[in-house]
């Protein structure tokens, strides 16, 4: 037979359709693929075989052990970027942990407790386990028909609500993670409802990995290796044990939540019944009121929410896609997560538009990979590291740099000024088609909420430029540094300068130099700050509170005016803007004076009294259209809706809260005469049944202010707890020197000043003078009015850092030197 070559056609001369082969050959080949064949088959057998075993043997594990005391509230690692969610019901592997060992905590663990001590955790007995999936189960498959039905009846693009969904920016991945928080808050009551009727103990706290999330999720986050890194993780893990203080992780309790039935529907009245109406406490309770406090800037509350969007982004429940859900349609009211505001027939306002309903969608659960009551999801790091500015993923990290000298991307004018780059979303909630035709578009940055008023998008802008200018430092004086050096280095001065305007600038304002004093929160004059070592590291974790996030840190909307006061440069005359209008709408920052006459404004109109008085341009005209001219409001009322969000987080009525920070008990009206403003006390005894019923954002605000803070005494407490914790729980604080890469400090043999030192010159004046347009002088407090003890200086006159002490070699060129 002759050989073959590669010339060898593959068929034979005749009209055969054999290949060309020896015919040995291929029976060989074929011989050897059934026996490959039948090998794959038996290992397989084998696999299952031994799988199944253990599934039993562990079903079959009914021992019961010590429950472990209901911490804080846990959800996947925000690194799986690809979270998500398996719906395949039919054919999910689902993991029980039921085993009757003693579970050893690891350092990691969610399993630690106060004591650090070895503990064992609760187990479902088959049968419960069982029912708890097909709950669960059935709760993912209602939801997803629910999103079905909504979706049939959208919002509208252009309307309020949907800009308010914008405004509170959710990620594309938190629908999955929610539909896993459904099917596990459906398995926590149909197993709290087994046990009540058995009589038996509550199930509450116990693991449980239904399947609903991606393989070893639950375990990652539970007990997570972390690799020591000089710089912070962009998500804020690997900072603190069991990821603490990370991105896409629930809201911290300091009190358990008070739900009408224990696991997830919002608070009620202590007698059961429905609580007054939150739009009805909006009107007769928060009502405006003309009286301002001429100490302070609205700086203060821009720099205020600035700061909130670095360390808070509630999660809202979504549709299909990630579409907003309609709760005030008839389809609407049918979706499990709405839970709109009552709008009497009566009001004042929505009277005239036909309202009898607000629409508003539960905040996102959060998976906990346990049972549990219903938990809420921040979405960005708790951490003050600039993730406003940066983001709280990777994958919005990586798009806003330029990957040239550090640098982060942004767009010029063609008067070569530089602004934040555009964002072509047609259908972001702020861009406008008239607008777009003129080729300006709102923007982009860390934080999608960026473009929610035009005050915000300034500071925004200012922090980017900040960036730039460091890193544009940076490279002059080190050359040899790569893009990735001088992105992080600049990242970790602007996290550093952040916390430290915050500290000094900011929170001895709210809370008082007082209480500032009492907790060591002040920044130093020089040396490091030591960091404590709490032995109850609970007491150090700095994640979020859900109370700070949903009612005490929105205390500074009863600080801003109705009317804001702007400057022209050229005509020196005043024009006045209101509210509403500078809300999604940033396009004034095209001009060439945009930028100086935001600053300008934010810097010398001054805000209103706190109390519990709100501007009617946020109670009334919340997200109307700026562009527009209505005769009749027809915007939403964000005090209702502070006041609905804490009910929909089971957050505990305000006298609760008082008891919590070791103020007088009160079980009466009566006997809060000496806390509160007395004609509020009137109004809020006349809407709610009892005393124990206020919510925590109306009675808070209607307290009677410190003598030497912006806030009443109970807020000051909430404020003042969350923030330590931000400090001493944060191991990347700029001023500790335990950490992986601390800042150095003065060296007092040589008299040289060095980074920390550099970085205590920082402050918004100055951040201010270098990176705006136009503003030559302004007072050296921003967030303080002008007075004689701070006065106008000139932006020469206003000291700023140093960047040579980051040239590498200083200190040992000075030494040989």
């Amino acid at each position: 037979m002759r050989g073959i070559t590669e010339r060898t056609p593959l068929r034979r001369s005749t009209d055969s359709i054999d290949y060309i082969e020896f015919a040995s050959l291929l029976r060989s080949r074929r011989t050897r693929l059934r026996q490959f064949q039948c090998c794959v088959c038996g290992i397989l057998i084998v696999v299952f075989t031994m799988a199944l075993i253990v599934s039993v043997s562990y079903s079959m594990s009914q021992t019961n052990s010590t429950n472990p005391k209901h911490e804080n509230a846990t959800s996947p690692d925000s690194s799986d970027n690809a979270l998500r969610l398996g719906l395949a019901l039919g054919s999910i592997s689902h993991a029980a942990f039921s085993s009757t060992a003693s579970v050893t905590a690891e350092p990691n663990s969610i399993l630690i407790s106060k004591e650090n001590i070895n503990i064992s955790t609760k187990h479902l007995s088959q049968m419960e386990y069982t029912q708890a999936l097909r709950a669960g189960e059935q709760a993912i498959k209602d939801h997803l028909s629910a999103d079905v039905i909504v979706a049939k009846s959208p919002l509208l693009p252009s309307s309020p609500e949907s800009r308010h969904r914008h405004a509170v920016s959710t990620c594309s991945n938190v629908s999955a993670l929610a539909l896993a928080a459904v099917g596990e808050i459906a398995a926590t009551k149909i197993i709290e409802k087994m046990r009540s009727t058995h009589d038996e103990p509550s199930a509450i706290g116990t693991i449980f990995d239904s399947g609903w999330l991606p393989k070893n999720v639950c375990k990652r986050y539970f007990d997570r290796t972390c690799k020591t890194g000089k710089y912070r993780t962009i998500d804020g893990s690997c900072n603190r044990p069991k990821n603490w203080g990370a991105s896409m992780k629930p809201f911290r309790r300091a009190l358990p939540p008070d739900y009408a039935d224990g696991i997830e529907s919002p608070r009620k009245a202590r007698s059961g019944k429905e609580l007054p109406s939150a739009r009805e406490v909006s009107l007769k309770v928060h009502k405006p009121s003309a009286s301002s406090n001429p100490s302070f800037t609205v700086m203060l509350a821009v720099f205020g929410q600035f700061l909130d969007h670095d360390i808070t982004a509630t999660a809202l429940s979504q549709g299909v896609n990630g579409s907003s859900i309609s709760c005030c349609s008839l389809l609407g009211r049918q979706h499990p997560e709405c839970f709109p505001v009552r709008v009497a027939t009566d009001d004042p306002v929505y009277d005239l538009t036909g309202k009898t309903c607000m629409d508003f969608v539960r905040s996102a659960p959060a998976p906990q990979c346990k049972l549990g009551p219903r938990e809420q999801l921040n979405q960005v790091s708790a951490f003050i590291d600039g993730s406003a500015i940066y983001g709280s993923d990777n994958e919005t990290a990586y798009n806003l740099r330029e990957f040239i000298g550090g640098r982060l991307r942004m767009q010029y004018t063609p008067d070569n000024r530089t602004l934040l780059p555009p964002s072509t979303n047609p259908n972001d909630g702020c861009n406008r088609e008239a607008e777009r035709r003129r080729g300006r578009y709102c923007f982009v940055a860390g934080d999608a909420r960026a473009n929610e008023n035009l005050h915000l998008t300034t500071m925004h802008l200012l922090w980017a430029r900040q960036h730039n200018r460091i890193a544009n430092e940076l490279a002059r004086i080190n050359p040899a540094w790569n893009d990735e050096t001088l992105y992080q280095e600049t990242r970790r001065i602007i996290g550093a300068q952040l916390q430290h305007i915050t500290y000094r600038e900011f929170l001895p304002i709210i809370v008082g130099n007082k209480r500032m004093n009492e907790q060591d929160l002040r920044p130093l004059m020089s040396g490091y700050k030591k960091r404590m070592h709490d032995p109850n590291e609970l007491e150090n974790d700095p994640t979020i509170a859900n109370h700070f996030a949903t009612a005490v840190f929105r205390f500074a909307h009863t600080l801003l005016p109705g009317l804001m006061k702007m400057t022209d440069a050229e005509k020196d005359t005043p024009s006045y803007i209101e509210l509403h209008k500078m809300l999604f709408n940033p396009y004034s920052l095209y001009a060439e004076d945009g930028i100086r006459r935001s600053v300008s404004s934010a810097t010398t109109n001054v805000i209103q009294r706190y109390s519990t008085h709100v501007t009617s341009q946020l109670t009334n005209h919340l997200f109307e259209d700026p562009m527009a001219n209505f005769t009749v409001p027809c915007g939403l009322d964000l005090v209702s809706l502070n006041i609905q969000r804490g009910r929909d987080h089971g957050l505990p009525g305000y006298t609760v809260w008082r008891e919590y920070c070791g103020l007088r008990k009160v079980k009466t009206f009566d006997d809060l005469e000496d806390y509160l403003d007395h004609q509020v006390l009137k109004q809020i005894s006349d809407l709610y049944e009892t005393v124990d019923d206020v919510d925590l954002y109306t009675g808070a605000l209607a307290e009677i202010p410190e003598s030497d803070s912006l806030i009443g005494p109970t807020f000051s407490c909430l404020i003042l707890n969350q923030f330590v914790r931000l400090q001493k729980g944060d191991r990347f604080w700029y001023e500790f020197v335990e950490q992986p890469y601390p800042f150095t400090e003065e060296c007092n043999i040589y008299k040289i000043s060095d980074q920390l030192m550099e970085i205590r010159k920082s402050s918004m004046a100055k951040l201010i003078c270098d990176c705006s347009d136009g503003i030559t002088q302004i007072q050296i407090q921003v967030m303080r009015s002008v007075d004689t003890d701070n006065s106008m200086v000139s932006c020469k006159d206003i000291p700023g850092p140093s960047f040579t002490p980051w040239k590498e070699n200083y200190t040992s060129n000075l030494t040989l030197s």
